[in-house]
């Protein structure tokens, strides 16, 4: 996407933002609607919108600071020009100064009795000291307002530079929210029967999981075997899902499912929970695929299957159905009697962080 050159007024940037309040309006009726394959798609037509506007929103707030940017760089240089010549003009006078001293020795004009010439040339002088003065104080002036001048360029390129972060985000969002809408329509193949099965399955294992009780406990290492893959998770059968939280063992309690982190550098830091995976970038979508992820984190095709609208955590599949610990830490397992959907093990790591381990046999 291009940004189109020229300042945009700030009536327009108010318009956005109603536009983009007015579609937040929509979207909270919406969810308080019935949930249907139907309004799921309105949902996301409406989020696409909103994200479209917000895009435009922010490329007009980057064209306005680039504008803002220009102006106070030209009177940037306007200030240093004219500070340099105000030191010029200063040291001028302070030689003029320097000289008039000199040829005004008071003893000499004491003893040669020639006061008239000496109250005139005392007189110039007296001139000169305060044209000093003043030169002195506009180059102060002129020095602080270039310091000001900078400050503030200083900080409206920060905000450019949060803005064209903002942007690229905005426009990832757009993207991942436009397949999210076809990988719904292809998931559900457009069919609320099957759009409502498939949401029942999501709850059921989110339901498995939270219902899964407290088996026991032990200290693990790095890389010690803590199960095995089971055949559960409804998206693409048998997986892995894996998680990563700020929490520690004696928050245990505290842990709720949505509050789940990017697991990715964490994972490149210590290691893959599961042999023949090292990478973010191995994404598989066909069934039956070994060592990928079947599913990311955030929108993803079947996102908008979860209450929230958001996958948290990675699923990933292996031939090797082994699931190991990736770092030392005490690994707490919960199990389900009436489904291996919510068997899991949690591990507590010395970091502060906790990694979850579910769909287990």
């Amino acid at each position: 996407m291009t940004i189109s050159s020229g300042p945009i007024k700030a009536q327009s940037l108010n318009e956005l933002g109603d536009q983009i309040m007015e579609y937040t309006k929509k979207l909270y009726q919406l969810a308080k609607s019935k949930d249907t394959l139907n309004n799921q798609i309105k949902i996301i037509d409406i989020q696409i919108a909103q994200t479209q506007l917000k895009i435009q929103q922010t490329l007009a707030t980057i064209n306005q600071l680039k504008g803002d940017i220009a102006d106070l760089t030209a009177e940037i240089d306007d200030l240093d020009v004219s500070l340099n010549d105000l030191s010029q003009i200063y040291l001028q006078e302070i030689n003029q100064n320097y000289k008039l001293q000199k040829r005004i020795p008071f003893l000499a004009i004491i003893a040669s009795g020639n006061f008239n010439n000496f109250f005139e040339s005392y007189k110039y002088l007296s001139i000169i000291q305060k044209n000093n003065q003043e030169t002195l104080l506009s180059m102060e002036t002129a020095r602080t307002n270039l310091d000001i001048q900078k400050q503030i360029k200083a900080k409206k390129q920060k905000e450019l530079e949060n803005q064209e972060i903002e942007l690229a985000s905005q426009q990832s969002n757009l993207a991942a929210q436009k397949t999210s809408k076809v990988g719904l329509l292809e998931v559900t193949k457009n069919d609320e029967a099957r759009y409502q099965k498939l949401k029942q399955a999501a709850e059921e294992e989110l339901s498995s999981l939270l219902g899964a009780t407290f088996a026991y406990k032990k200290t693990v290492k790095k890389g010690d075997l803590i199960g095995l893959m089971g055949n559960t998770g409804y998206s693409f059968g048998d997986h892995l899902h894996f998680g990563l939280y700020n929490l520690t063992e004696s928050n245990l309690n505290s842990w709720t499912y949505a509050n789940d982190i990017d697991a990715t550098s964490y994972l490149n830091e210590h290691r893959w929970p599961m042999n023949g995976l090292d990478s973010i970038n191995s994404v598989c979508e066909a069934l039956g695929s070994s060592n990928c992820l079947t599913q990311l984190r955030g929108n993803t095709k079947y996102s908008y299957l979860y209450s929230d609208r958001f996958h948290h955590g990675l699923d990933m599949v292996a031939t090797d159905k082994r699931i190991f610990a990736i770092e030392d830490g005490v690994a707490y397992t919960f199990r389900n009697t009436k489904s291996s959907l919510g068997n899991h093990v949690k591990i507590f790591h010395p970091d502060g962080k906790m990694t979850l381990y579910l769909h287990l046999q």
